[in-house]
């Protein structure tokens, strides 16, 4: 009995370390994979496990962070197990995603990336987190075509990449979301700006977009976007490095004047 047992978990700890040894060539880890004893097998199978547990559990989170940074790269496996299959909870992959980021780093990055266009939006949202976790500026293309995902949030996660990672490029992408209509609610001539209007008008601050200097400060002016004052100001500021007054009338004269300054130089 006792050697059908030992044999069997030769037989896990064999496939559990061909699998780690395909996850970190898959990342491009330059480490050596270490071998799996038997209480890895048995260690790492629970950690599985707690993937499944009801995502609310009251210190799940604090427990999988705890687990996965004890085993570090042995985890790797089921970490991306746990991201690509939907047996598991979503809220659990998305801490998968997140953990295999902290453990592995940038190294990660390329493989993360493509859960950008996973069918479930957490996951989307989760690949985006943890990009911007990881600083990485470089996918452009991938931020560009969340600007145009078809849920708000992955949206607005998208724009928050851009903009705490400074992607000037990719300011006219932002613009552009002024004018889509899927980031405004009702029918044609009744339409109303969702949420995600603040953000688009912050975002254009943060990566200092100068073509959209002149609109804002016009679009300031009007009454009818006296909810997006503070957010029109913010980005006026940013872009044109000028410090308006208090109140929203001085305001208004104060970004009137930059907007008629502009219209002399066209």
């Amino acid at each position: 009995m006792k050697a059908t047992i030992f044999a069997i978990l030769l037989g896990v700890s064999a496939f559990a370390l061909g699998a780690e040894q395909n996850a970190i060539q898959l990342l491009k880890n330059p480490g050596s994979p270490q071998k799996l004893q038997r209480e890895d097998v048995v260690s790492l199978e629970r950690f599985e496990q707690m993937f499944m547990m009801d995502a609310r559990s009251p210190g799940l989170a604090a427990m999988l962070k705890r687990n996965a940074f004890r085993h570090k790269q042995k985890a790797v496996p089921t970490l991306i197990k746990v991201m690509k299959e939907s047996k598991y909870p979503e809220q659990n992959r998305w801490h998968a995603t997140m953990l295999l980021a902290q453990i592995m780093g940038e190294k990660s990055a390329p493989f993360i990336a493509k859960f950008t266009d996973h069918p479930h939006w957490m996951m989307r949202v989760a690949s985006l987190k943890a990009l911007l976790g990881l600083r990485q500026a470089e996918y452009t293309a991938v931020y560009a075509k969340a600007l145009r995902d078809s849920s708000l949030i992955v949206r607005v996660q998208a724009l928050d990449n851009i903009s705490k990672l400074g992607i000037t490029k990719l300011a006219p992408n932002v613009w552009s979301m002024m004018y889509d209509q899927t980031n405004y609610t009702g029918n044609q001539g009744t339409r109303k700006r969702t949420s995600i209007v603040k953000s688009i008008i912050r975002t254009l601050g943060d990566v200092r977009f100068e073509k959209a200097k002149r609109p804002l400060a016009k679009l300031i002016q009007k009454p009818m976007y006296q909810d997006l004052i503070e957010d029109l100001d913010y980005s006026l500021e940013k872009i044109t490095g000028e410090r308006s007054p208090n109140g929203v009338s001085e305001r208004r004269k104060f970004w009137s004047k930059l907007a008629a300054a502009e219209s002399r130089k066209i």
